[in-house]
């Protein structure tokens, strides 16, 4: 069984959905709402008819003229009713409002026509009281229904009226009571009629505001579910991009950080010390586990950092800071972030050679500007920085000694006050016309100080 309340998703597709059912042209396109009123309000009439000549006819049968006739009245206005009232109930709302003008069209004419057998059932005794209920007839129809067809509706209820009048006798004058009848309906008709136009104006601009949020929904909702699958779809980039490359994408800005800019980076390079020997000479299960450790200590670092990987190739690792997402002191953050993967890697040294692999690490840290955008090829692109920048960090984590940190001058200059480093040597480097002055990190780990003394 059913089970929806008034305002609840189901009445509003049902709101939306087109008045095009049979008879639909006959009825008022009320809302669903209106409709389980008007249902509910009829169920009450036929209810409290059927109700009333029940118990006249177990106190007083004697004034019905045709008591069987008028108990068969009475127990199928009765079934009416709580036919009416079941309908809700067993029924979908989008059901109830489609099979509305079959249904308003069906119980106005049934009014007439029970209104009619009662009266022509009770006879003039009884037939005057519910004679009155022939008002109730067009108040429905003119309510319910176009103005032609509540005006044929009135036209049937005088008609059946004026029938029993001259058919029975005993009617005290008959001619005055339907003149009366007449102007009781048509006066009631007219009132009824201009607040059922209102109400059909009403219940017109409320179907076209559902339809338009029907549809406003709908789209919504297919935006909302190519979104969430783009989202979905684009979240796998996290596997393969760096997570500042692939935020930005995300958040809409790809276009933005695709085109080639220019813009102030620390660059920071590593790489294994003798990596290429011991993979000459270990199982490649080893290998894997070392570069699984390694990995893990730099990587977890870079995160934390917020540092922008821009490839791995084999033991090598290079990462920027300040670029897509910019940073206030990139020099500062990438060598904080050495200093602290000073301590991981030694751990990861120890143990290594613990095992008997002679490995260690080493790092190039340098500050500038780079050009940063997108190169490769159809079905392979890379985010990357390109630049003097560039090439001189992996030039200066080349050089770098087992554990040894070295770095530019730009990096020392912005660095030194918080991060102490002194002067390593003039360096020649491929590439360079004149020598490099570089620099190494200091080492202040109480472990690294006491080997020094």
């Amino acid at each position: 069984m059913p089970s929806w309340n008034w305002s609840g998703p189901l009445v509003e597709a049902a709101d939306a959905a087109p008045w095009d059912g049979p008879l639909a042209g006959m009825v008022r396109p009320f809302s669903t709402r209106a409709w389980l009123r008007l249902i509910l309000a009829g169920g009450i009439l036929y209810g409290g008819g059927a109700a009333a000549v029940g118990f006249v006819l177990l106190t007083s049968p004697e004034i019905f003229r045709h008591p069987a006739a008028s108990t068969v009245v009475a127990v199928f206005t009765g079934l009416c009713a709580l036919g009416l009232f079941a309908l809700p109930l067993l029924v979908s709302p989008l059901t109830l409002r489609r099979s509305a003008p079959v249904l308003g069209v069906v119980a106005n004419l049934l009014s007439t026509l029970i209104v009619t057998a009662g009266i022509a059932s009770a006879g003039p005794d009884f037939g005057s009281l519910v004679a009155a209920a022939y008002i109730e007839a067009p108040l429905f129809a003119m309510y319910m229904l176009r103005r032609r067809w509540a005006v044929l509706i009135a036209v049937l209820a005088l008609v059946g009226f004026a029938l029993v009048l001259a058919v029975q006798d005993g009617w005290e004058a008959p001619l005055g009571r339907w003149v009366f009848l007449l102007a009781s309906v048509g006066a009631t008709s007219v009132l009824m009629g201009v607040i059922a136009e209102r109400a059909d104006r009403l219940a017109e601009s409320e179907h076209a505001l559902a339809v338009e949020l029907a549809g406003m929904n709908h789209t919504l909702e297919e935006r909302v579910d190519a979104q969430v699958r783009e989202i979905e779809r684009l979240g796998g980039l996290r596997r393969f991009l760096s997570p500042q490359v692939a935020d930005a994408v995300l958040s809409g800005d790809a276009e933005a950080i695709m085109r080639p800019h220019r813009r102030r980076i620390a660059v920071f390079f590593c790489d294994l010390r003798g990596f290429t020997a011991f993979t000459n000479s270990t199982e490649p299960e080893e290998v894997v586990d070392v570069l699984d450790e390694y990995y893990g200590a730099v990587g977890g670092l870079l995160q934390t950092y917020d540092a922008t990987v821009g490839g791995y190739a084999g033991d090598g690792i290079m990462a920027y800071f300040g670029d897509p997402v910019p940073h206030e002191d990139p020099a500062q953050a990438a060598v904080e972030m050495t200093v602290e993967l000073r301590q991981g890697m030694g751990a990861a040294v120890e143990n290594w050679q613990r095992r008997g692999y002679d490995l260690n690490y080493g790092v190039g840290l340098t500050f500038g500007y780079a050009t940063l955008g997108v190169i490769g090829f159809d079905g392979r692109y890379d985010y990357t920085p390109l630049g003097g920048v560039v090439n001189l960090a992996a030039r200066l984590c080349a050089h770098a000694g087992p554990g040894q940190v070295l770095l530019d001058h730009s990096t020392h200059a912005a660095t030194t006050s918080q991060f102490p480093s002194e002067h390593h040597a003039d360096l020649d480097l491929k590439g360079y016309p004149v020598l490099t002055k570089v620099y190494t990190l200091a080492d202040l780990r109480p472990e690294a100080r006491s080997a020094t003394l």
